[in-house]
């Protein structure tokens, strides 16, 4: 018979092993990083340009993102529905993204058809259009968009709280901009960007699949040497200070729930406790069982999740607790949550380390799954100048932690009498709440996160 009582014991540890990284070089001086994956005839390849919307002018906020929407509507020979039709016919799936930090293009693509695929890649990269008819057409579908995230609370929160968060430098408003400097935005500031940031200098390349060294070096060679667009892509961030615990809330009328976000500035990514640290906020509330989500969820049943967790711009880091809660238990949310900031600076125990330990180690594989997984493990890793030996250590960095070194990161880390909280939800019913928990008047946020005069 079955004890059902007992969970099984896993049967054994079952290796796995981290794909080697081979460093290239191209022609023209561009970083390939490249993992040989045999057992599919598929090819995974993004090309990472350090241009991100950090660099965007004050008063065109969201040009970077426009850009990464436009540079794909056409390029060489091709107007934006042959290319896609080109894509289409080899079976390859093309996509471009935007972030603060980088515009990363990728292909995913069999075999066969991979050189194909990097030759269209190739012309969208070295030979964009930027016509003025597919422009007004991405520009008005940002500026739809904006106004459907203006609706939406989990937006407004996040938007809000990274305002008062990163203050006024450049990681403190949303990559696809606000209405107002989006309207600003012409095809010309497109183009004037594209020429500006987006060049050889200040790219690098991540190719994951079934080739070899030399082919991936031919084939790149091939389709971007001519690439040798030069720049120099700095911009100044002057990390801001923490300060003295402050609460905010941006009325949103009739609101059923309030959306929370507290947190504040923190370490950046390539910090020398980001192991230990990663551990403490697994148990604080980076996953399911969870001290946060086992408190707001199953203890008191103010949400359907809470959670906590870094994140990692390239020249700064933020910590962040993010729920969303009946409004009428708003205040009582923000009170548990922190007291759970408060007392996991207190007392960590050896068995909330050891079950933390074990369930990140025993993800880890699960990050590797696909090619465009493995690439984009490298490309974080090259993104926060971290050396690729943490990740083909990550499992014995997780096991060797000391508990003292997982207890000292949250002294070291979470500071309970620094956060920036914002709560989204309807005035008159959370005002009073905030109120009671800080003991002072909350002070109240536009949309944009921004103070009212």
């Amino acid at each position: 018979m079955i004890d059902r009582s007992k969970a099984p014991s896993p049967f054994k540890n079952i290796p796995f092993q981290i794909p080697e990284v081979r460093q290239l070089k191209l022609s023209n001086g561009i970083e390939t990083n490249f993992v040989r994956k045999e057992k599919l005839p598929i090819v995974f390849a993004e090309v990472i340009v350090f241009s991100g919307s950090k660099f965007d002018p004050l008063d065109k906020r969201g040009l970077c993102y426009l850009t990464s929407l436009s540079i794909d509507e056409g390029a060489a020979e091709y107007d934006a529905l042959q290319l896609s039709e080109e894509f289409e016919k080899l079976g390859t799936v093309f996509s471009v993204g935007a972030n603060h930090d980088t515009i990363t293009l990728s292909v995913l693509s069999l075999k066969e058809n991979f050189e194909r695929s990097l030759e269209l890649l190739s012309k969208i990269i070295i030979e964009p259009r930027f016509a003025e008819k597919e422009f007004a057409r991405e520009k008005k579908k940002v500026l739809d968009r904006i106004l459907q995230l203006k609706d939406e609370p989990s937006f407004i929160a996040s938007s809000a709280f990274e305002k008062r968060v990163f203050g006024n430098t450049y990681y403190s408003f949303p990559e696809i901009g606000y209405e107002s400097t989006v309207s600003a935005i012409t095809n010309n500031d497109v183009k004037n960007f594209y020429i500006s940031t987006f060049t050889a200098s200040n790219a690098k390349i991540v190719v994951v699949g079934n080739l070899r060294e030399d082919e991936t070096t031919e084939l790149f060679n091939k389709n971007l040497s001519s690439w040798n667009t030069d720049s120099e892509n700095k911009a100044l961030f002057e990390t801001p200070k923490r300060c003295d615990t402050k609460f905010y809330f941006v009325h949103k009328k009739n609101s059923a729930q309030s959306e929370i976000r507290i947190g504040h500035i923190s370490k950046k990514r390539n910090a020398e406790d980001f192991i230990a640290a990663r551990i403490m906020n697994t148990i604080l509330g980076g996953q399911f069982s969870s001290r946060l989500n086992l408190n707001l969820r199953e203890n008191k049943g103010f949400t359907y999740g809470a959670g906590s967790s870094f994140q990692y711009y390239k020249d700064a880091g933020l910590f962040e607790v993010a729920t969303a809660v009946d409004i009428e238990n708003s205040g009582a949310a923000i009170s548990e949550i922190l007291k759970e900031l408060r007392v996991i600076r207190e007392n960590i125990s050896s068995k909330e380390i050891e079950f933390a330990k074990s369930y990140l180690t025993k993800q880890f594989p699960s990050r590797f799954e696909t090619y465009s997984q493995v690439a984009k493990n490298i490309e974080s890793l090259i993104l926060h100048s971290v050396p690729f030996d943490e990740l083909f250590n990550y499992t014995q960095l997780i096991e060797s932690a000391a508990n003292d070194e997982v207890q000292a990161a949250a002294m070291n880390n979470i500071f309970p009498d620094e956060m920036i909280i914002v709560a989204t939800g309807d005035r008159e019913k959370i005002f009073d709440q905030l109120k009671n928990v800080s003991g002072k008047e909350p002070v109240e946020l536009d949309m944009n996160g921004n103070l009212f005069t």
